[in-house]
């Protein structure tokens, strides 16, 4: 065998194994954008479990207005839908509606000092920290995965593959607009 042809074979392999590891690096990427969305989707079910409950409790203990607890009830079927941008933009509605929920339950001084209303507004406050955290760990993921299948030479592999690049989980411009105007005499 020449040198010639062991140097082909050799490229060969080395190209194959480049493969290879490539098409396993995106798979690999693809179960870790699924695993950090599973993290988001477990805050989100969570809040959406504390919804009802919040709901009674507010129901129980005030006359609320009821345009709220039917918004907070509708927003709560988008938390467990399944898609993602519907469940993004139901925990955003919810986060929107907390600081009226708190600011309305300051006249009614029985709610503000309800244990299970005060445990409840904290459960929520939980869940929205752990949405955080995960959301930038996906966002992470998703960055990485987005930007290796448009590098040159994954991109190549990537286009055989037929793959396209994941949306990233932010804030909805109302909710961003809100953040940003957020003022304590709105509260």
């Amino acid at each position: 065998m020449s040198i010639t042809a062991i140097i082909i074979i050799a490229i060969a392999v080395i190209i194959v194994l480049w493969w290879i590891a490539t098409v396993n690096g995106f798979r690999r990427m693809k179960v870790a954008i699924q695993e950090a969305w599973s993290g988001i989707d477990v805050q989100l079910k969570r809040k959406a479990n504390i919804i009802p409950n919040l709901v009674d409790t507010l129901r129980m203990q005030m006359d609320f207005e009821s345009k709220v607890l039917t918004d907070l009830t509708a927003a709560r079927s988008g938390l467990v839908s399944g898609n993602h941008a519907e469940a993004i933009a139901a925990s955003d509605k919810i986060t929107a509606m907390l600081p009226s929920i708190r600011a309305t339950a300051e006249n009614y001084p029985a709610l503000g000092t309800n244990q299970s209303f005060l445990q409840l507004m904290s459960d929520i406050r939980d869940c929205e920290d752990k949405i955080t955290y995960a959301r930038n760990r996906y966002n992470m993921t998703v960055a990485k995965y987005n930007a290796d299948i448009v590098m040159i030479p994954g991109s190549i592999v990537a286009g055989m593959m037929h793959l396209s690049a994941e949306e990233m989980f932010e804030i909805s411009s109302s909710a961003r607009e809100d953040a940003d105007n957020m003022r304590i005499s709105k509260l």
